[in-house]
């Protein structure tokens, strides 16, 4: 089997190179993994490809690659692989992302419910205030709302679970769950948003979820709630939750509706906020971890 490969990043840890490729070499025996650097290489070779995996590929390309017959990728998102027209292109997304972001998310929610963004100005100013995290609650006698219940949110519930926190989830499906989390549909989301100390969005980008955290549901948050985007930029607009800043306790983003986050972006001046450069995925293990699931869709 001849499979090709065009997974260039200019993120370190999602980069692959042929070497990262000798997971799949050793494990299947006649195995030719064909690396492209670029698109261009790939394209030159389109008539000949049947498998391919990638982080893009665009609608337009499907009519030349005449003998394809899937695609993998390691993106969880359905941002940068565009669907076959024809509809006889299988297009298999990578699932193994629950593990790397549940870590993320714990990280983000324990560093905003024990005040650490106050105290790192407190550090900064060479102070030695003891009262500032007086009042913080632990986590596990808190609620958490995951926005965006699917695979990865209920990798983080579990984690949550662990420390006996509350975990609400809603999704559209409403599908209930064999661990111990509140599952609900969209129609009652205002119904338990003032339930929530945090509320976590995991929701895909696109039409549906665009501006999703609007003002009038970041107004019906408990005051002083924690808000965390590890989703897409596209479902909580900036303007928006600078407009709603002193009804909420402070938030976490790992996206935002701007990406790069502009300089002059208003975000970077609000107090009790922490923005990470939409890297929550990014760890050591991310390439082997994708080989791993590519390896078990292959066998």
């Amino acid at each position: 089997m001849k499979l090709h490969t065009c997974l260039w990043n200019d993120v370190q840890a999602f980069h692959f190179d042929d070497v990262d490729f000798d997971l799949l070499r050793r494990a299947i025996p006649g195995l030719t993994v064909v690396v492209h650097a670029n698109e261009s290489s790939l394209l030159e070779q389109a008539a000949n490809v049947e498998a391919v995996l990638t982080w893009n590929f665009k609608a337009a390309w499907y009519q030349q690659f005449t003998r394809l017959k899937w695609i993998m990728t390691p993106a969880a998102g359905k941002d940068w692989v565009e669907p076959d027209p024809s509809g006889n292109v299988k297009i298999v997304h990578g699932t193994f992302h629950g593990k790397l972001l549940s870590e993320s998310l714990l990280s983000a929610l324990l560093f905003m419910n024990h005040q650490m963004p106050k105290m790192l100005d407190n550090f900064q100013q060479h102070g030695w205030n003891r009262d500032i995290q007086s009042q913080s609650t632990l986590l596990s006698d808190q609620t958490v709302m995951i926005i965006g219940f699917g695979h990865i949110g209920q990798s983080c519930a579990k984690v949550l679970g662990l420390l006996g926190t509350r975990v609400i989830g809603i999704s559209r499906s409403a599908t209930p769950v064999s661990f111990g989390a509140e599952v609900y549909g969209l129609e009652v989301l205002t119904d338990h948003l003032p339930e929530a100390d945090h509320v976590v969005l995991l929701l895909p980008g696109g039409e549906e979820t665009d501006r999703f955290m609007n003002k009038t549901r970041l107004a019906m948050c408990k005051k002083g709630a924690y808000l965390y985007n590890f989703g897409r930029g596209n479902a909580l607009y900036s303007k928006d939750l600078i407009a709603s800043w002193e009804h909420l306790g402070g938030a976490f983003l790992d996206v935002t509706d701007e990406e790069p986050l502009p300089v002059s972006s208003a975000l970077w001046a609000l107090k009790n906020l922490m923005i990470t450069p939409h890297s929550s995925c990014i760890y050591k293990s991310y390439k082997e971890a994708f080989l791993k699931e590519t390896l078990n869709y292959l066998r």
